[in-house]
């Protein structure tokens, strides 16, 4: 028998066992992390999931024992949420709790079989820096500070490569290859390593900085001034004291991906090289981070138009004279 065979037999066996008893639902939470590390989930996932189900607890209250578990609890408990939750945020917590109680389903714990639907959400576009904006934060400081000039290089750096925040803390020296001009991302999202390529203005801005911070290979690339690695807080503020300082009340780091994305689009790159630069699992995801403008279809319309090229070019004649 294979291993992967045992495990199955093994599991069976477990919720063959389970499925006789009734523990809490905290228990069956902690059991369900213990799964979640086994198969090798990302601590982030780990995380929402822990969130989600503290959330829910506060309602439920923290006695609730899996029995309790039905459809009709968590149709209230989602009730609830409609009262003060945008949909996306409660979408968001329906649905991370919903791996748990599957799981419980699973192994016989939780009886019923829980169906969680979402809420229907309206459509927004998020709105990216402008051109101005870019402009004023891409202005180079004048000032001697260690701390200006890496969150110039590390908004030039989110610019150019629409990676994620966490990414490009992750980053360290080594990872950044000035000679072949790429960046080497062993540590994202969907686990899934990528390398992407760098602009030549990137790569210029690349050498100078590294030369500057110094630092071993194995040291982290984007640091603060005593070489360590930027907690994702303090990134956070101190890209927005820099944006703000500029005049640019837009401070997200993550809008800058949408920047990329959307900029890249309206340039002519092809869905399928910027699906591989950005790492999304499908063309879905990458179109929810297009920002749509009419006007970028406009410019292209009479190119690209299927009936522009069966029309026939007329020179404009002039009507006789009377």
């Amino acid at each position: 028998m294979s291993s992967s065979a045992k495990r199955n037999t093994t599991k069976q066996k477990v919720g063959k066992e389970l499925s006789k008893k009734d523990i809490t639902y905290i228990e069956l939470c902690q059991m369900y992390i213990r799964e979640c590390k086994l198969n090798d989930i990302a601590e982030v996932t780990i995380n929402g999931y822990n969130y989600a189900n503290k959330y829910f607890l506060r309602f439920t209250g923290k006695e609730i024992m899996c029995s309790g578990i039905t459809q009709e609890l968590v149709d209230d408990y989602k009730m609830e949420l409609l009262k003060r939750l945008k949909p996306t945020t409660l979408n968001s917590y329906m649905f991370k709790i919903s791996p748990t109680i599957k799981y419980g389903h699973r192994v016989g714990l939780i009886k019923e079989e829980i169906l969680i639907t979402h809420v229907r959400e309206q459509e927004t576009f998020k709105d990216i820096y402008t051109e101005e904006e870019l402009k004023k934060l891409l202005v180079r400081p004048k000032n001697k500070s260690f701390s200006q000039y890496r969150n110039w290089v590390t908004i030039n750096f989110l610019i150019a490569t629409g990676i994620r925040s966490k990414e490009l803390r992750e980053l360290n020296v080594s990872n950044v290859d000035l000679d072949m001009g790429f960046i080497n991302l062993p540590h994202t999202k969907n686990r899934k390593a990528r390398i992407i390529p760098m602009p030549s203005s990137l790569i210029k801005i690349m050498v100078e900085y590294i030369n500057i911070r110094g630092g071993e290979l194995a040291e982290p690339l984007f640091c603060n001034q005593f070489g360590e690695r930027l907690p994702r807080t303090t990134l956070q503020l101190e890209i927005k004291k820099y944006c703000l300082k500029r005049d640019v009340h837009k401070y997200s780091l993550h809008l800058f991906r949408h920047t990329f994305i959307t900029l890249s689009v309206r340039k002519g790159m092809s869905p399928l090289q910027l699906k591989r630069i950005t790492g999304h699992a499908d063309f879905r995801m990458l179109n929810k981070y297009y920002q749509y403008d009419p006007s970028d279809l406009m410019d292209i319309i009479d190119e690209y138009n299927p009936l522009e090229t069966f029309k026939k070019k007329q020179v404009i004649k002039m009507g006789k004279k009377v």
